[in-house]
């Protein structure tokens, strides 16, 4: 005889209580029967589960890389679940990320190029928006950044997929900084506002928090000089205002609980918090408002710098020597993940069974396997592999001619083209990223020793540090992909030992460092 069913309210009440930051589980148990399927498949237990949870939660990062295409890296893996496959295979590196939403470029290879679109993505909703940057931008911006906002009237940005957006662009060049807003209810550019400012670059990677209608960015006109530029979306006003009294590179701007601007830096093992008050005539003073000890929650040994704070879950994202690591000081929780570069974007956002029911019944890009399409796929493959090859024999010449630099350049390429490809996990890209870990293994080492055979370090080292710490990143990619596919046991032996040499290198390099640092502090090389 079958076991009672629960009733209808009893078991709403208790899938409610499934974490929303493990979408799996709501999957999981939609599995159980067709009874719970189609309960968590309605759009009534969405918006139910969403009201009741309130906060959206960290699903992962975006990283952004010089070397290689962005990839996101889930916040653990009970997020994996969640699929954000990227809608097309150009080389994007990801501005923003607010209510659900993505703000992505085509990457600048010069500092001369500047952004010939934007795109605004919907992961979760796979959905897609393309626009060229405002027409009155000429070429000579520098800089650009962006955010992307939802725009709907009285949403609460729990499930606010496809509704209307809107999109800051602000660039910088020689004499001033220039701003515009996209509507996608208008599909057009506000007209251009400028703020002049001699010598103004914006900083990318670094936080651009939304406080009421008003988006901040930390800009830089000399190496120990900065202010907060400020944008509005809607009165379309940029102004500037100083920033706090501690160097830029060490804090980051955020939302405050009082929700006004303020920032967060390292100390040690201190975090400083700041935030402003407007005085009479309208001016911004910066205050120093809390100080928290985390020496009790994260590693003393340590460096650890501040880069980003999520206001509606209260949780501060810092870097340190080990990766990326995620501090709630409410439940005192610390995540800690493999994530090396600290050019980051986390993406937030509920992904329940509803909402990928809606995208199958839409079949949102959704490929067509006709013929044709299949012949041109055959036809794209042989002319990757060709590039394959081509960049390989290249490669391998380099690398017997002891041109490093070369090599780690071809492979890189290669590595580009396998996960353009067939994605960033497939067991086609297990060799690639072994590879290229390899190259900039050698490429390093073939630094260091050109920095002990001279007097003159200049920025050599903090190439090694960066070469050192990707190829970390690449042979961590290729061992999660040798553990879950097939392979001889003696190409693991290989990746496991290289991957041993690189993590001894690091670890030496950092030790050294802090030795050296530790001297200089007290005048031993005085």
């Amino acid at each position: 005889m079958p076991p009672p069913e629960l009733c209808h309210d009893l078991l709403v009440d208790i899938l409610t209580r499934l974490p929303p930051d493990d979408p799996g589980c709501l999957f999981r148990a939609s599995l159980v029967c067709t009874a719970w399927r189609a309960l968590l498949t309605s759009p009534e237990f969405g918006r139910h589960y969403r009201e009741v949870h309130r906060t959206p939660p960290l699903l992962g990062f975006f990283e952004n890389h010089d070397t290689v295409t962005p990839w996101f890296a889930p916040s653990s893996p009970a997020a994996s679940p969640f699929p954000p496959l990227f809608p097309d295979r150009r080389g994007l590196q990801v501005l923003d990320s607010r209510h659900g939403l993505v703000l992505r470029n085509p990457i600048r290879i010069t500092e001369e190029d500047h952004a010939v679109s934007l795109i605004v993505w919907d992961p979760v909703g796979r959905r897609q928006w393309e626009s060229f940057p405002p027409p009155d931008f000429g070429s000579t911006i520098l800089c650009d950044v962006g955010v992307v906002v939802c725009a709907a009237d009285d949403c609460d940005h729990l499930g606010c997929h496809g509704s209307p957006f809107l999109v800051g662009y602000v660039g910088t060049d020689y004499r001033s900084a220039h701003a515009s807003v996209f509507s996608s209810e208008t599909n057009s550019w506000s007209p251009v506002v400028s703020c002049p400012h001699p010598d103004v670059e914006i900083l990318r990677g670094q936080p651009k928090p939304l406080i009421g209608n008003a988006v901040y960015f930390i800009c830089e006109y000399h190496p120990d000089e900065s202010f907060i530029l400020c944008f509005d979306l809607f009165s379309r006003k940029l102004s500037k205002f100083d920033g706090p009294p501690i160097h830029h590179y060490k804090h980051a701007l955020m939302k405050t609980e009082e929700g006004v601007l303020g920032c967060a830096s390292m100390e040690g093992s201190l975090l400083c918090l700041w935030s402003t008050e407007a005085g009479p005539d309208g001016a911004v003073a910066w205050m120093e408002s809390r100080v928290i000890d985390l020496h009790k929650l994260l590693p003393s040994n340590s460096f650890l710098h501040v880069i980003g704070f999520e206001d509606r879950a209260g949780v501060y994202y810092l870097t340190a020597d080990y990766g990326v690591a995620t501090v709630d000081l409410k439940s005192g929780q610390v995540n800690k993940m493999s994530i090396i570069d600290s050019n980051i974007v986390p993406y937030t956002s509920f992904y329940t069974p509803d909402q990928a029911v809606e995208v199958a019944q839409e079949g949102r890009w959704e490929e067509v396997g006709d013929k044709e399409e299949e012949e041109a796929d055959e036809e794209v493959e042989q002319q990757v592999e060709k590039a394959v090859q081509e960049l390989f024999t290249k490669g391998s010449k380099a690398l017997k001619d002891e041109d490093f630099f070369g090599a780690e350049d071809c492979k890189r390429r290669i590595l580009e083209i396998r996960v353009a490809h067939h994605g960033k996990l497939s067991p086609k890209c297990r060799s690639a990223y072994h590879n290229y870990g390899c190259a900039l293994l050698q490429k390093a080492l073939s630094n260091h020793d050109s920095v002990k055979n001279t007097t003159t370090q200049s920025n050599t080292e903090s190439e090694i540090v960066e070469d050192l710490d990707l190829a970390w990143k690449m042979l961590h990619v290729a061992r999660a992909i040798s553990e879950k596919s097939p392979g001889s046991t003696n190409e693991k032996y290989k990746l496991f030992a290289v991957l041993a040499r690189v993590s001894g290198k690091r670890r030496h390099k950092l030790l050294t460092d802090c030795v050296l640092q530790s001297f200089g502090q007290h005048g031993a090389f005085a």
